[in-house]
């Protein structure tokens, strides 16, 4: 019997690999593991503008199919990551019209896209969980009322080899804040240790 984890977005962050991509960060909901999906620029602002609550002043395509839904009376039921091939994700649009429901092969930049305008939840088979899925240890609770997302250690006390231990997806998201904070001799330390996890 396939099981079916229910997913969270963590975030989108800037690969700093492969110009013009973003890492998708997904995490399991009941638990600490996590991994990224590699989408493009179109389908990451896409996503990141529904998170944000802005609109874009003319229908973007995944508002338009959205919309075309609602019109026909359909709705996106949920979205399931069903495999992964050559590194590639394969989901599935689960639509229920009537009292029918139609799966839809898409890609999983354009189904999340889809799923944050629906509401819908977003799942994956534990079995791929199991392969791509790192641990993240869960971080102290904050008393500043931040969000629970939000990486709340001093990335500038982190020793080199402490950053060789981070996972990837941990170690963009500190290179975008150390940007974002202009924080450049940390983040020249975090893409030294970026540079040799892809060696």
């Amino acid at each position: 019997m396939d099981v079916e984890i229910k997913l969270s977005i963590t975030g989108l962050v800037y690969n700093q690999t492969v110009i013009g991509t973003y890492g998708l960060v997904l995490s399991e909901e009941s638990g600490n593991r996590r991994f990224s999906v590699m989408i493009g620029e179109p389908e990451a602002q896409s996503i990141a503008l529904k998170l944000n609550n802005k609109k874009s002043p003319r229908p973007l395509t995944h508002d338009l199919i959205h919309n075309l839904l609602n019109v026909f009376g359909s709705k996106l039921e949920k979205v399931l990551i069903y495999n992964m091939i050559n590194d590639i994700f394969y989901s599935e649009l689960h639509i229920k019209t009537g009292e029918n429901t139609i799966i839809l092969d898409a890609r999983t930049s354009d189904a999340v896209a889809l799923a944050v305008r629906s509401d819908s939840p977003i799942y994956i088979k534990s079995e791929i969980l199991d392969i791509v899925g790192t641990v993240v240890e869960p971080q102290p609770e904050q008393t500043n009322g931040g969000d629970k997302d939000e990486i709340n250690i001093d990335a500038e006390d982190l020793t080199t080899e402490e950053l060789d231990l981070l996972s990837l997806h941990d170690l963009e998201e500190l290179l975008n804040m150390a940007v974002q904070e202009e924080k450049y001799e940390l983040a020249v330390n975090i893409r030294d240790a970026i540079k040799r996890k892809v060696k």
